[in-house]
């Protein structure tokens, strides 16, 4: 290894042979001078240490226990399922259809003029007589009617 042959030629000359030192797992040359090589030497205690014992970076995290991948939470909508309802529909009444005029049906008249509806109000108000001349007289009977 490339590292003996640092300490040798370390213990010769009181330095390193270049700036870079060798991983001892896959042999990657890793550069460290100066301050940083100061600190790596400070944290493995002595240069014969940080020699022996050296590793690069990726040999210290293929080395760690890897986490296992979060497994994403699926949320499952919730369908609300709509019964198919059969509703049923009340039939509906219908009056017999007629083909009238008012005039020509004084059952018609009577029965909506007794909720107090003056069937034509013109005449109720544009006239000075109340009533005069309204082709409904005979058969109402409104609250409003002059006698």
């Amino acid at each position: 290894m490339k590292n003996k042959e640092q300490q040798e030629h370390f213990q010769k000359t009181g330095h390193l042979i270049n700036k870079k030192i060798q991983c001892n797992k896959c042999e990657t040359e890793i550069t460290m001078f100066g301050s940083n090589l100061e600190n790596r030497i400070n944290k493995f205690g002595t240069l014969w240490s940080l020699l022996d014992e050296f590793k690069c970076r990726k040999c210290i995290s293929a080395s760690k226990p890897k986490k296992a991948p979060k497994e994403k939470k699926i949320r499952l909508k919730k369908q609300k399922q709509e019964e198919i309802k059969n509703y049923e529909i009340p039939k509906m009444k219908f009056s017999i259809p007629r083909n009238v005029f008012l005039k020509d049906a004084p059952d018609i008249i009577e029965s909506m003029s007794e909720s107090g509806i003056c069937l034509s109000p013109s005449y109720y108000l544009d006239h000075a007589k109340q009533c005069e001349g309204c082709a409904f007289f005979d058969d109402c009977k409104c609250a409003l009617k002059a006698a």
